[in-house]
């Protein structure tokens, strides 16, 4: 791989990007997700301008989450049906090149989309609302190399669309669905149940812990620890590299 063919990618993502206007659509999710949280105050009998911070973070983390990834997927698809992909790879510039600069130009862009979903938040909360633009940061990469790595490995934007979501929501729940499986009011003696909470586990202990990202709770209530940052940061960047390496593995292995 080269460094100047990975940034040449990555400049040409951003231009995408740019015509895309994915920064009106930004702004205009900011506005009515702003809406949101003017609703929900007016709706609190108490603590009004708390309400409405936590159902903005909320929405927006939600809504961001599902335009990013439809947007890369979408982008991913129409370059390999307008058969881009097969000309930029007939230049000197390998596979590697390739999806490396289209997952940084994705990544710098998410991150500055989810920067100015959370100036409102930052502008209320300060720090903690730092924080929370942080984490938010690090969902999206996972979402970002994700959504590539299923568009470049099925081809087929419902499907890798599909996929995307599935996984966010399972990785946003498994916590709880593992909670549940071996409650105390659940029977662990029988085999079927038993089947079930190990499948379970294995789910927990393969997909990221999306719950524990982008909290609306540490705007209002105690913040995440340093040592809860660094395990989020490092959670985020095994699996970013995990998606990441499926998507090559895969892009390799086909003949254009």
């Amino acid at each position: 791989m080269k460094v100047s063919n990975t940034l040449a990618v990555t400049a040409f993502t951003w231009l995408e990007i740019k015509r895309a206007r994915l920064r009106w659509l930004a702004v205009g999710m900011l506005l009515l997700g702003l809406g949101i949280g003017e609703f929900a105050a007016t709706i609190a009998i108490t603590e009004t301008a708390q309400h409405r911070l936590v159902f903005f973070a909320a929405s927006m983390r939600l809504a961001t989450v599902f335009v990013i990834a439809l947007f890369v997927a979408t982008s991913v698809m129409r370059e390999f049906e307008d058969r881009r992909v097969e000309l930029v790879l007939s230049r000197p510039i390998s596979r590697g090149d390739w999806y490396l600069g289209k997952l940084l130009g994705y990544a710098a862009a998410v991150a500055g989309m989810a920067l100015l979903i959370s100036l409102p938040v930052i502008a209320q909360a300060q720090l903690p609302g730092l924080i929370w633009c942080y984490s938010l940061m690090l969902e999206l990469g996972i979402v970002v190399a994700g959504a590539l790595a299923f568009a470049v490995t099925l081809r087929q934007i419902t499907i890798a669309l599909s996929l995307v979501v599935g996984f966010y929501i399972l990785s946003r729940s498994i916590a709880g669905i593992a909670l549940i499986s071996r409650a105390p009011t659940v029977d662990l003696s029988l085999p079927s149940n038993q089947v079930v909470a190990w499948m379970v586990d294995a789910l927990a202990f393969v997909l990221p812990d999306l719950s524990r990202f982008t909290q609306a709770e540490w705007l209002i209530g105690t913040l995440p620890t340093q040592i809860d940052l660094v395990l989020l940061t490092a959670q985020s960047l095994i699996y970013v590299v995990f998606l990441a390496a499926l998507g090559l593995f895969d892009l390799y292995r086909r003949e254009f």
